[in-house]
């Protein structure tokens, strides 16, 4: 079946298998901490690592773009031979992110504490919640590094470096948490060790390997190339547009979990779980939005229209498949894998009775994805932005029309959000691939 494959669809699967393969790694490590925790007999663990990792997820999401720029420079450039270029963006985007790290490290008490605060989940759970940010925040410096590091290789299309890097780093959390939890009888505590261990040691390696790419010993990069101020402000407007983008993103992910703790420990717990899997989801779904953005990328640097086209068919249409091969899969084992997170089954019930909204996000939500994925390969990121705006306002407009306490009223906001996301971008691609605004020769 595979030689029936187009040469594009034989690209898109080569760079988005493997990635998928090693993005879903990614939320497996929360899937597996609240597994570990979903088992230590109390929905407080459940919730306070929710809590945690919503937050920590809240400040990496929002700079999450580092990544994915990192992979549109970077293809771009390759697509047109252009090495020195490709590894000034590299250099610049590592000035961005040290200072971004340096800034979260010193206000890191002010961020934990005004996160809870405004979270107003129980006092329980925001006493573990505190434990384990206050481990995971050091993590920050380690994890936007391996971003670049990955966002570097899937540009160049070394799609084996980035997988490795991506495995190694969450097998080796998920082996530790393991450790901590079970071996040394840790609790929420031990979850955020390891992932603290486990980022460093990972990026450590990285760094040692990537002295052997060829880019690193043909070129050489002057002081005053480096710190080249109108080239540096050019990436961080790109950067703050990205922010933006995220921030938006990130903030309606954050007022979803504290709606969802306002309504009480077990619809938190509930709605953590229900997260993770859409995590599960979206991280799959991000493998071809990852392929779009290199091939995209690599188009628009070669300024081949046709190219181009076929590229954007080619991954939208896998994002598809795989959205129907998720959505076939929870159907069919809902029940059975919410048994395997927890086995309290009051949070039991309340996930299955809500897991029709996760279906309808899952249909939704693939269009946006894979589109953001097409936008930041042409680099389009002011589009992205603006579009995440009326979203958001759409988002938070139903919020206040739908006041009641009512978490059903929460998911529809949330669906809503998402499947205007699609449209928009839809819209969007419509008009750009009529316009030909993608490579203006």
């Amino acid at each position: 079946m595979f030689a029936s494959f187009s040469r594009i669809d034989k690209n898109t699967l080569k760079i988005a298998v493997p990635l998928i393969i090693s993005n879903i790694t990614i939320p497996l490590v929360g899937f597996v901490d609240n597994v570990m925790m979903g088992h230590l007999g109390s929905i407080v663990y459940l919730g306070a690592i929710g809590v945690g990792s919503i937050v920590i997820s809240y400040v990496l999401f929002s700079f999450g773009f580092i990544k994915s720029l990192t992979t549109g420079f970077v293809s771009q450039h390759a697509g047109s031979n252009s090495d020195k270029e490709l590894l000034l963006a590299l250099s610049h985007l590592l000035l961005i992110s040290s200072f971004i790290s340096f800034f979260l490290i010193f206000f890191r008490d002010q961020i934990i504490i005004f996160s809870l605060d405004f979270m107003n989940a129980s006092n329980d759970v925001n006493i573990n919640s505190k434990i384990y940010l206050d481990y995971r925040i050091w993590s920050i410096p380690a994890i936007f590094l391996r971003d670049i590091l990955i966002g570097y290789y899937i540009g160049v299309q070394n799609i084996k470096a980035a997988i490795i890097i991506s495995i190694a780093v969450n097998l080796l959390n998920i082996i530790l948490d393991y450790y901590f939890i079970y071996v040394l009888n840790y609790s929420i505590e031990g979850v955020a060790i390891a992932s603290l261990i486990s980022e460093y040691s990972v990026v450590f390696f990285a760094l040692y390997a990537i002295k052997s790419e060829n880019i690193f010993k043909s070129n050489h990069l002057t002081m005053n190339e480096i710190f080249d101020w109108p080239m540096i402000k050019k990436k961080i407007l790109v950067n703050i547009d990205m922010f933006l983008r995220s921030f938006i993103l990130m903030t309606i992910f954050i007022y979803f979990m504290k709606v969802g703790a306002s309504y009480g420990d077990s619809i938190l717990a509930s709605n953590t779980i229900l997260l993770n899997f859409f995590f599960l989801f979206s991280y799959g779904i991000d493998g071809f939005a990852h392929s779009s953005e290199v091939l995209v990328g690599d188009s628009i640097g070669k300024k081949n229209n046709l190219l181009l086209r076929q590229s954007i068919y080619s991954t939208g249409k896998f994002s598809i498949i795989l959205a129907s091969i998720y959505l076939v899969i929870f159907n069919v084992f809902d029940a059975s894998i919410v048994q395997f997170v927890t086995n309290l089954k009051d949070i039991h019930e309340i996930v299955l009775s809500n897991i029709i909204y996760l279906y309808l996000i899952f249909i939704s939500a693939t269009i946006a994805f894979w589109l953001d994925g097409v936008f930041i390969g042409s680099l389009k990121v002011k589009l992205l932005r603006n579009i995440m705006i009326i979203s958001g306002i759409l988002f938070f407009s139903l919020e206040m029309v739908l006041l009641q306490e009512n978490n059903d009223n929460l998911w529809i906001s949330f669906l809503v959000f998402f499947t205007a996301r699609s449209m928009l971008l839809a819209i969007a691609l419509y008009y750009h691939i009529k316009n030909n605004r993608f490579i203006m020769i």
